[in-house]
């Protein structure tokens, strides 16, 4: 993104130093951002975090805060 239009739009520019911010996007397959963690640039990123969100999307069911893979999943009542 030698332009920072990519940074620029999805609003990740760091204005004061002009370089995009650590962020990590999740988007499904049709093109659905499903999460988004940006981060300050003096922050580091915790991927263990992202892998726990990624599997919790890929459940297709709706998890618990702080839920891990193995854990029960909520099941809503109706």
């Amino acid at each position: 993104d030698i332009r920072r239009e990519l940074c620029g739009a999805l609003g990740i520019l760091d204005p004061k130093e002009g370089v995009a911010q650590r962020a990590t996007f999740i988007v499904d397959p049709d093109n659905v951002i499903r999460f988004v963690s940006v981060n300050d640039l003096s922050i580091g990123r915790n991927p263990q975090e992202v892998l726990r969100v990624l599997n919790a999307l890929q459940t297709g069911e709706l998890t618990p805060c702080n839920w891990h893979p193995g854990q029960a999943v909520l099941k809503p009542v109706v």
